[in-house]
């Protein structure tokens, strides 16, 4: 896909309808303030990688600093509001979500029952079914999650391939108990 600027004299007011050439996505811009994308599943993810419900309160945050200048936009945000809510404590999340199973394997593995490469493999996998079903996190979880990421980012699974800096399992659990335990304060 190519995208070109519109130069600023271009006649492009609303309504408008522009699509890729390969029609894999289309941008309809029905009204000043805002546009609406939409697009097959690979277009979306590339363009939209933080998911399309984050997109969605994205918008609606937007949308209430503009109200004044463009009232309409909030209605235009209400109908396309987020399907899922963030959460941002563990109290929030239902069970049966993959963030729910995110909070048991920090149990687990700052418990000492489930084991650093097993605690690796199940996070990174979780976290894959969390992004598919579009569950957001926000404030306190997020942060948490996010240094949890970071650590493992830092940890290689296999110790054929770990390198002298990255952590073993016994640095990695220290590490996420930590960040768990210092996250509690604001959980």
């Amino acid at each position: 896909m190519t995208t070109r600027p519109i130069p600023a004299d271009a006649a492009t007011r609303p309504p408008t309808l522009l699509w890729t050439s390969d029609r894999q996505a289309a941008l309809l811009f029905p009204a000043p303030g805002y546009v609406l994308l939409a697009g097959t599943k690979p277009f979306m993810t590339a363009a939209v990688p933080e998911g399309i419900d984050t997109a969605r309160a994205r918008f609606t945050r937007y949308a209430r600093r503009q109200a004044t200048r463009h009232p309409e936009l909030l209605t235009v945000a209400a109908t396309y509001a987020p399907t899922h809510p963030a959460w941002s404590h563990p109290a929030e999340v239902p069970p049966d979500t993959a963030t729910a199973h995110h909070l048991h394997l920090l149990g687990e593995f700052t418990h000492g029952t489930l084991p650093a490469p097993a605690f690796a493999h199940a996070w990174w996998q979780t976290r894959r079914t969390a992004e598919s079903n579009g569950e957001r996190i926000r404030g306190p979880l997020e942060e948490l999650f996010d240094r949890v990421f970071l650590l493992l980012e830092d940890y290689e699974v296999d110790p054929e391939l770990a390198e002298p800096t990255d952590l073993t399992a016994t640095e990695l659990r220290a590490a996420v108990s930590e960040a768990y335990r210092n996250s509690l304060v604001d959980l």
